[in-house]
């Protein structure tokens, strides 16, 4: 049993590579189907992208949207969000009490019901009802769905396979953004009910696919089904072998978390400690500061800007979003597959300090824009900003927003720590698109300075209270936040379960540690 910072390092550094091991590939391309649900908010964003442009394309197709703008244009974007933040009341007993899978499956049930409502909406008043439903569901598959990911990974690639999770919301909207662009010259109603049906796409294979996933191994341990999670452990990490050494020391600790009274948590756990309050303002920052960064303008008003800098055709609209979005994801998945290699903190300052920079030359281009409507070079200055505005938003926030909080918050806090987080996207976000049209509407680009304000913010916070966490497990960033002695603790108790067992076993000869198949 390892229980020195060193032997867990040595433990680490004889783990094979997971491209050589099968366990660990089949686990990775099983958390494909948990990967997809981010996939489905960033369907959204291209959605509303490219059905407002539909609706100027052929005005008479826009009637059961009533041609809308202002106040209701941001209705329609934000209740999606609204009806996220009504799945976070329910949605961290689910994931404790029920398990990661069943919260996972009840979301996707629910989007692919709204998606289907959403198609065949009738008047506005439908459409809005069934967005609401599509953000009810995919908040608490998007709950579910990180809990699993990072409670089932490797610790060798914990930090890479959950900063993938929310790169696919650029997968999702690369989706849907080619799809609306496909489907702006179908000469009927089709052309915003079949991207609206399709928005369900991901989650209907989900509902089919999830109940391949194993469990949680730590949900299974905190409800004192231990043999459940040392055979996943086993299956997943080490092919089937309950004896390996990274797997003891996994399982052992684990049990040694629960021990030490981690199981499904209060909410006043939430608040009860320094460290807990400090995670809590961290899963706060990381909320707050991914929506708003400025990147919400484009993902779901890139319409309106384009407007405003003189581009109005829905054709070059959609083509643009769509070149957008690709280069998005490529920047977003190759950032995830860096974290482990460049650590979290760097890649935050260099995405706070850079939007920073970004931001301010977005703002100048679109006034002297507006200052100059026939002077075509500055908007095309505000689209070259906009690239590079969202390349340092890849950096960080899409892989790092959702995937930072989950390894600084302890499993009994986890759920209602995450919730924590997704309250506040989904507040920022909602206030985001309500508010955004409104403000480009009355004040265009010195709008603007609400966002750049927040830039700013987001720089001083995190250089000065952003912690490391790479190369560690889940309980060992607990050093970090709770102080060396909290580790030493859940050390020794790791060390007293493994001693009481094999204690056991010299007691009772013919106990033997069950054998299962290899992956």
């Amino acid at each position: 049993m390892a229980s020195t910072q060193q032997e867990i390092a040595q433990l680490m550094a004889d783990v094979t590579p997971w491209y050589k091991d099968p366990g660990r590939r089949k686990l990775y391309a099983l958390l494909l189907i948990a990967l997809l649900s981010s996939a489905t908010n960033g369907y959204d964003g291209s959605l509303m992208n490219g059905v407002q442009s539909i609706t100027i394309v052929y005005p008479d197709k826009a009637i059961v949207f009533n041609y809308p703008h202002g106040s209701t244009q941001g209705l329609l974007n934000c209740i999606q969000t609204v009806g996220g933040l009504v799945s976070l009341i329910l949605g961290p007993y689910m994931a404790d009490y029920g398990g990661r899978k069943w919260t996972i499956f009840l979301g996707c049930c629910t989007v692919v019901i709204a998606g289907i409502v959403q198609c065949f909406s009738v008047n506005i008043h439908m459409f809005t009802a069934a967005r609401f439903l599509i953000g009810m569901g995919s908040g608490f598959s998007g709950l579910g769905s990180p809990l699993l990911i990072t409670e089932l990974a490797h610790p060798a690639e914990r930090g890479k396979i959950t900063a993938l999770y929310n790169t696919q919301y650029y997968f999702g909207a690369f989706l849907g953004g080619w799809i609306t662009f496909g489907t702006l010259y179908i000469n009927s109603n089709w052309s915003w009910r079949l991207p609206s049906l399709l928005q369900a796409a991901p989650s209907l294979v989900q509902v089919f696919l999830v109940f391949l996933l194993p469990e949680s191994p730590r949900w299974l341990v905190s409800r004192g089904r231990n043999e459940e999670a040392l055979k996943i452990l086993a299956k997943y990490h080490a092919n089937g072998n309950p004896d390996d050494g990274f797997v003891q020391f996994e399982f052992a600790e684990m049990q040694a978390t629960i021990k030490l009274g981690e199981q499904s948590g209060r909410w006043k756990d939430l608040f009860a400690t320094r460290a807990n309050r400090k995670r809590v303002f961290l899963c706060l920052c990381c909320g707050v500061f991914a929506q708003f960064s400025g990147t919400s303008l484009t993902g779901y008003y890139l319409h309106n800007i384009l407007e405003d800098i003189g581009i109005d055709s829905p054709n070059y609209q959609n083509k643009l979003n769509g070149f957008i979005l690709m280069v998005n994801m490529v920047e977003a998945w190759f950032w995830a597959s860096m974290v482990d290699r460049f650590g979290r903190r760097p890649l935050f300052l260099i995405a706070a300090g850079g939007m920073c920079c970004t931001f301010a030359t977005w703002i100048a281009l679109t006034a002297r824009q507006l200052q100059n409507p026939k002077q075509t070079s500055w908007g095309k200055g505000v689209i070259a900003m906009i690239f590079f505005h969202n390349f340092f938003y890849n950096f960080a926030w899409i892989s790092l927003s959702i995937s930072y909080p989950l390894e600084i918050l302890n499993f009994k806090i986890r759920a209602n720590g995450l919730l924590m987080q997704n309250i506040a996207t989904y507040v920022c976000l909602a206030i985001s698109q309500y508010v955004i049209p409104l403000g480009i509407a009355a004040g265009s680009w010195k709008f603007y300075f609400f966002f750049e304000g927040w830039l700013v913010i987001q720089l001083v916070t995190v250089f000065f209270c952003f912690p490391e966490t790479k190369g560690a497990t889940l309980e060992e960033i607990n050093q970090t936040v709770d102080g060396a002695d909290a580790v030493e603790e859940i050390k020794v108790k790791a060390h007293e379960i493994e001693d009481n067992q094999e204690l056991r076993q010299r007691h009772e000869p013919g106990l033997q540690a069950p054998e299962y198949a290899r992956a």
